[in-house]
């Protein structure tokens, strides 16, 4: 072999005079492809006063000495050009574009720049495709401010696409927020990564929260805030009304077992409830309707419960009315006539009465 393999120097042969001149061909060599830097890789005619080391790509369709040299790295040396071919990857600083360029496939394309031109993917540790251009495998990724802050932006080409991020479970979705579809925020999720459940949203032109699914739970223990404008609680129920007389309800039976239910909103709970008498027993003393399902705040206040309903009753002449008192689970029954009310006891009940009732207080 009278050159190297790759770079094509020349070697110096056995006994051969004037060695200097085969050297000195090598460390031109060297001196054109070792750290290349070339003017520029459009230029297509070659300059009229080149300074002695210029370098260029040869551009496209070149002309004058040039043609025929397409793609060839072509450096001034000694009063004349002097051209190499370049191998698949080759890479050569290109000055007037600031860019690293790179040969491929016997033809040169921009590795990376300083602007314009970017890579068309990056893996850092994992594999990085045409889809994915950047796949990035770590166990945290930062970004971090230049200036006041960090804004990351992730764009979409119109309303009917999708600008989101994704959160999956061995690469299946579990998770999704961002612009699905429009302009509305959505949050997203789905049980196997094909199936999505709109959990909530966000309308872009008016800030409307709306819950797709129609729920929003709450825990069964009340998360209480002291904030008066925080929603902390919601439960719905039943509960079972019980008459009683001074406290006790001795053979008392009823014609169906009462029935009551509630809502409670943050601390204030609706209540409505019914019962129907088939013997009222033997107890005696004040009637109360007991079982509320929370007791009442104990904050001095009592509340007004009202009696939709009352039929069955002895020596009642005014309206059959109930209250709620503070700290308290049960209802007291009352008569109201002539501007004034007394309770009612067992002897204005019947074996027949009936009740239908509701109320609102705060827990």
């Amino acid at each position: 072999m009278s050159a190297t393999a790759r770079l094509s120097l020349p070697y110096i042969a056995p006994l051969q005079a004037r060695k200097q001149y085969s050297y000195n061909e090598a460390m031109a060599v060297l001196d054109q492809l070792v750290q290349p830097a070339v003017l520029s890789r459009t230029t297509t005619a070659p300059p009229a006063s080149p300074d002695e080391g210029d370098a260029y790509i040869v551009g496209d369709a070149a002309t004058g000495v040039w043609a025929g040299k397409d793609g060839r790295l072509a450096c001034w040396l000694n009063g004349g050009w002097s051209y190499r071919v370049p191998a698949d990857g080759w890479l050569a600083y290109v000055t007037d574009t600031a860019e690293l360029a790179v040969c491929q496939s016997g033809s040169w394309t921009s590795f990376a720049t300083t602007g314009g031109t970017s890579l068309a993917k990056l893996g850092i540790n994992a594999t990085a495709d045409l889809s994915n251009r950047l796949s990035v495998a770590a166990s945290g990724t930062r970004l971090s401010h230049d200036g006041a802050g960090h804004r990351l932006a992730i764009n979409k080409a119109t309303s009917a696409d999708t600008a989101s991020v994704l959160f999956e479970d061995g690469f299946s979705g579990r998770g999704e927020i961002g612009l699905a579809g429009d302009d509305a925020l959505h949050v997203k999720v789905s049980p196997d990564g094909s199936t999505w459940l709109d959990a909530l949203t966000v309308a872009e032109a008016t800030g409307l929260v709306t819950l797709p699914q129609g729920q929003l739970a709450f825990p069964a223990s009340q998360n209480a805030s002291a904030d008066a404008h925080t929603l902390d609680d919601y439960e719905e129920g039943v509960w079972t009304p019980a008459l009683n007389f001074g406290g006790a309800a001795v053979g008392m039976t009823y014609a169906s077992t009462p029935v009551g239910r509630y809502t409670k909103i943050g601390r204030t709970v609706f209540v409505c409830g019914s019962f129907a008498l088939s013997g009222k027993g033997s107890s005696t003393g004040a009637a109360t309707i007991a079982g509320l399902p929370f007791t009442a705040a104990n904050d001095g206040i009592a509340v007004a419960a009202s009696v939709g309903f009352a039929s069955g009753f002895s020596m009642v002449t005014g309206a059959v009315i109930a209250t709620i008192a503070a700290n308290a689970s049960r209802l007291t029954v009352y008569q109201s006539g002539s501007g004034a009310a007394s309770a009612l006891t067992n002897s204005h009940f019947g074996n027949s009465t009936q009740m239908i009732f509701s109320a609102t207080y705060d827990v």
